[in-house]
């Protein structure tokens, strides 16, 4: 589930194709993960941003093999 763009440091996000490049992953796949609530998201000026920390905290946990 997406949040207000308030709710996110802004140095620390990166968009949906800079996310999938770096799961290795299509952009399918990444639109999923914030459907399923593994990556922290917010919608700014029409473009999804995802809170790096997730994402890396999410290639760490090893959920995605």
């Amino acid at each position: 589930m997406q949040k207000s763009a308030r709710n996110i440091e802004w140095k620390t996000v990166i968009t949906v194709p800079e996310a999938a490049r770096y799961l290795g992953v299509g952009r399918r796949v990444i639109y999923q993960l914030i459907d399923f609530g593994e990556l922290r998201s917010a919608r700014h000026r029409g473009k999804i941003l995802i809170e790096q920390d997730s994402v890396t905290a999410f290639r760490d946990s090893g959920k995605l093999t």
